[in-house]
């Protein structure tokens, strides 16, 4: 096994922070990411294992005239950041070794499982020529092309017919808790649903624009998740124009009723 040397990154596991999910992207789609991903900083990082053991994860400087002159002499000084092709690289380091011809990896991974300390070094996935090391990055040698190149690509599901009938703008008409009708009220802040014929869409409420990744309906019996930092699971029906959703039993008197009408 040849693993001394540079090695450039293949693909990311990034974060979609719209989703929270974790989605392969290929090193060259990094620069599509939202600038404030800090997973679009990664593209064309490199990594390099070195004889003695160690290997360092070498990712470019974004913004680097923002940054105090001081501060960056400090960082190359001390072996953070070093400069390379006109270009200042952040250094991280780590120890990597060899065991039955699998290459591991110390993911300084720090904690406790029913009392018994983790094990940081962690065997790295061969996947062709390239490897995934610590869970979100595949690598390959420099001056290689990539057997195998890492992309998560969406899953196409299939829409009813009334699903995609029922796409559209719903207007927020009033919230209340179930048992207690004199909750009812008109929030002085517009809420709304926004439901694309994918069986996508997103809801506006309380100032946030809120991911809806699944949304249907089925002889009028309505269900939609919503997922900002957790999920919530809403059942209801539709009538004509008239939505009403329920974030759970409907029967509970705290269950907190919404009454939508289509635009």
């Amino acid at each position: 096994m040849n693993i001394v040397g540079k090695w450039n990154l293949v693909s990311v596991k990034a974060m979609d922070f719209t989703t929270f999910e974790d989605k392969w992207t290929p090193n060259d789609e990094l620069k599509d990411l939202p600038e404030d991903n800090p997973f679009r900083k990664m593209m064309n990082t490199e990594f390099e294992f070195f004889e003695d053991g160690t290997f360092a994860m070498k990712s470019v400087v974004p913004n680097i005239t923002e940054i105090p002159m001081e501060e960056l002499k400090a960082a190359i000084e001390s072996g953070q950041a070093v400069q390379e092709g006109g270009v200042v690289k952040l250094v991280t380091k780590s120890e990597w070794k060899e065991e039955d011809g699998k290459l591991i990896i110390n993911t300084k991974e720090e904690g406790e499982i029913l009392g018994e300390k983790i094990n940081p070094w962690k065997a790295a996935e061969a996947d062709g020529n390239t490897f995934i090391i610590n869970t979100y990055y595949q690598i390959v040698h420099a001056g290689e092309t990539p057997s195998v190149v890492r992309k998560t690509v969406p899953v196409e599901k299939e829409v009813s017919e009334e699903t995609a009938n029922a796409a559209g703008t719903y207007k927020g008409i009033y919230t209340k808790f179930v048992g207690d009708p004199d909750t009812a009220k008109n929030d002085k802040d517009e809420f709304k649903l926004i439901l694309e014929k994918d069986g996508t869409g997103k809801s506006i409420r309380d100032g946030l624009e809120i991911k809806v990744p699944d949304w249907s309906v089925e002889g009028g019996k309505f269900k939609l998740t919503e997922k900002f930092l957790g999920t919530i699971d809403y059942t209801g029906t539709l009538d004509g124009k008239s939505l009403v959703l329920y974030n759970d039993d409907p029967e509970k008197p705290v269950t907190c009723m919404y009454v939508y009408e289509k635009e």
